[in-house]
């Protein structure tokens, strides 16, 4: 095979691997592995990670809260005693989603969109 055949070749060969899509073998995530993640993170009382394991913008007292609204509000919901109960909690499943019942508070856990899991929203367990 000649020069220009050969050359020829690999750049063929270079057009067609940029245009095909790379194949990714990504899983679906599980609850088991977020809720690894969450009760780690609470653990660690660490409250930028709960964030971004929460569906923002988070409904708290009657107003929509982004980011920064969640953050302020964050020791008010995770109280030390409502931490120790997620320490131990077992999440129980609801068709698609989760949900954790510590006290007097349930905290709902469900998929967005992409398929991940986050923490939506909580209710009064009466």
């Amino acid at each position: 095979m000649n020069l220009k055949r050969q050359l020829a070749t690999i750049a063929l060969l270079a057009l067609t691997i940029s245009i095909v899509p790379a194949q990714t073998s990504t899983k679906p995530e599980t609850f088991a592995s977020f809720w690894k993640t969450f009760k780690a993170a609470m653990a660690r009382n660490d409250k930028e990670v709960i964030a971004d394991l929460t569906k923002l913008p988070f409904l708290y007292d009657s107003k929509e809260r982004d980011r920064a609204g969640f953050l302020k509000i964050y020791g008010q919901l995770f109280t030390r005693k409502v931490r120790r109960c997620i320490a131990t909690a077992k999440p129980v499943k609801e068709g698609d989603s989760y949900d954790v019942f510590c006290g007097e508070l349930i905290l709902y856990f469900s998929k967005d969109t992409e398929g991940k899991y986050q923490f939506r929203e909580f209710g009064v367990n009466d």
